[in-house]
This record gives C-alpha cells, sequence and structure tokens, in this order.
C-alpha cells in the first residue's frame, strides 16, 4: 500500500482506507508500520503510558455482555464474587501500581451502574486516599452512572472515566442484551459533558466483521475521546463467546495500525487479550502504533507480571512515561 505520511493530517483516515488496512494480506502489514511508528513518535515521542486497574467489586452482575464471565446468567462461567473493597484497599493496590510504573489507575466494578450511596461514598474516600498517596492519574469505571454522580466524583479527586462501547453499533445487538448502545454512548458524552477525560473503546474478535471493525473505530473516533482502549477478546469459558477465537496476530495489528492512523493524536492503549492474541508478536503494537498498554492484571484474567511488560518495552527503544497529574 502507497501512504504519504504528509497526506495524514491531524484528523486522519477516512473509512475506506482504513478497511484496506484491515484487508492487507499478512505479508504487507509491517509495510505499515514506519507511517504508524512515525505518527505515533510525532505526538508521543518514545513514551509508553503504562494504565493498570483493581477489580474493587466483581461478580453477581445482573447485566448480559456476552464475552464477560461476571454476568449472573452465565452459571457455567467462573468468576470471584465479592463486594466493593475498602478504600484502604484499593489504595493500597494504586499504591502498588504507581510503584511498577502506572501513571493512570482505575476503579472498577460490576453492575449496570454505581448508584448505592454507600458504594459511593466508599469510591470517593477512596479517591481522596489516592490523592493523597500517589500522583496517578485517578480513572473510574462504575458502569452507566449519571452526569451528576460523575460531577460529585470528579469533586473526589476523579479526572478520567473509563466506559467501553464495547463494539460497533451495528454488531451490539449480538453482544449485549440489558441496555442499548445508546446508553452507552450517553454515558461516554456525560463524562465528557462534566470535564473528564473519557477513555472508551472495546474489545475486537467478537464476531463481528471487519467492516464492522471499521465502523466501531470511527464511532470512537466521532466521540473525540482522550484514550482508545483496544481489547481482544480472551474468551472465557461459559460464556456465549467461550468458542469465539477470530483473531490472529496480524489481525490485532491491523486493528491497532488502523485505529492510529484514523486517530493521529489520540491514547491508543492496548489492554486485555494482548498476550493470548499477539503470542510472541506483543512488542509489534508499538509498531502499529499504540502507546500506552496496561500493567498488571485485566478484570477477570492474569496479566503478564509487570517486570516483563517493562522490560518489552524498553527492549523496543522506549521509555516509561512516568509523568503524572501533580
Amino acid at each position: 500500500m502507497n501512504l504519504n505520511l504528509t497526506e495524514i493530517d491531524p484528523s486522519g483516515i477516512g473509512p475506506e482506507l482504513a478497511l484496506k488496512i484491515l484487508q492487507l494480506p499478512d505479508d504487507q502489514v509491517a509495510a505499515i508500520f514506519p507511517y504508524t511508528t512515525a505518527l505515533r513518535e510525532r505526538y508521543f515521542g518514545n513514551k509508553v503510558k503504562l494504565c493498570s486497574i483493581v477489580n474493587a467489586k466483581s461478580g453477581a452482575c445482573p447485566e448480559v455482555c456476552g464475552f464477560c464471565p461476571q454476568s449472573s446468567d452465565f452459571k457455567g462461567a467462573e468468576s470471584p464474587v465479592y463486594p466493593l473493597m475498602s478504600p484502604e484497599q484499593i489504595a493500597s493496590v494504586a499504591q502498588d501500581s504507581e510503584n511498577n510504573g502506572s501513571r493512570e489507575f482505575s476503579i472498577v466494578t460490576s453492575g449496570r451502574g454505581m448508584t448505592r450511596e454507600r458504594e459511593l461514598q466508599m469510591v470517593e474516600e477512596a479517591l481522596h486516599e489516592i490523592g493523597e498517596t500517589t500522583k496517578v492519574e485517578k480513572c473510574a469505571s462504575l458502569g452507566l452512572v449519571s452526569k451528576e454522580t460523575l460531577q460529585r466524583l470528579k469533586g473526589a479527586g476523579l479526572t478520567n472515566y473509563h466506559h467501553n462501547l464495547e463494539t460497533a453499533r451495528s454488531h451490539f445487538p449480538s453482544i449485549v442484551k440489558t441496555h442499548s448502545y445508546d446508553e452507552e454512548v450517553a454515558a461516554v458524552k456525560a463524562a465528557k459533558e462534566v470535564g473528564l477525560r473519557v477513555c472508551s473503546g472495546g474489545i475486537f474478535g467478537m464476531g463481528e466483521t471487519i467492516e464492522q471493525r471499521v465502523e466501531f473505530i470511527f464511532e470512537v473516533k466521532e466521540l473525540g475521546v482522550d484514550n482508545f482502549p483496544i481489547n481482544f477478546l480472551n474468551p472465557r469459558p461459559g460464556t456465549p463467546l467461550e468458542d469465539v477465537h477470530d483473531l490472529s496476530p496480524y489481525d490485532c495489528l491491523r486493528i491497532i495500525a488502523a485505529a492510529r492512523l484514523a486517530m493521529p493524536a489520540q491514547n491508543i492503549f492496548v489492554l486485555g487479550g494482548r498476550e493470548v492474541n499477539l503470542k510472541a508478536m506483543q512488542s509489534s503494537i508499538f509498531l502499529a502504533g499504540a502507546n500506552g498498554t496496561m500493567v498488571g492484571n485485566y478484570l477477570t484474567t492474569l496479566g503478564t507480571a509487570p517486570n516483563d511488560t517493562v522490560q518489552m518495552i524498553e527492549a523496543m527503544g522506549l521509555e516509561i512515561d512516568r509523568s503524572g497529574v501533580h
């Protein structure tokens, strides 16, 4: 493919060219790396951002999302079930994450959306504690919550909000059964309206077509979020998607490259499913244009040891971005 980097302005490429990138043969994928690497370096230099999460409240979820073992509908799925961690426990994980190089730390909870007053108070307490003991950007992923709740959490120190669209609008009804795509979009817009930095992406490899992958990338682009988290399905036993294995390592790299070329200046993080889908090609995510990844464990699966992730990044001649918000 003949791409002229000088023609890629800050608005990025369009859907037609993104589709062509997703259709590249495996032996031509590396030919796109000079362009994606140059864009990453233009906007982010040689720095890689690390984020981390805590699964602060797990399982017994009333929502039905085909990829997630936390749903109470999936009786054969295995997922830990426990109530919201204490503020001290959450803050302790944040401190460990900062020590491992994370600049962003997210409090993640199961459920449709956090509405219980006591739980909200506990998250507020955790945010205060994290702010007093670390310099990480404070993020939360609490589901479909109101603008008033977001404003309240911002007052407690929240700087970022994470809420995934999950997949393309046209594929969404096949994956999520208990709420609508419009509700997902509204949650993202609410977080933007209260002045939070927003992280919104989803999971690739859930049976969508490559056309739907393009659709999804450009739906995220249209929302103008700050961070685009790319996850690749790691099928969980007992879920409806347990037998779906749609992605090759090259598929993953094509997706990252298309996203970088479509959104030159956005942070693109490669998160869940990185290890099982990219295998020995994990370090190529940075050549494809990613400028961030996760350190530590994912929501319901184990991740790479933090030191191994740092070593992978440094072996590529890149540096960990250790800057904080303070």
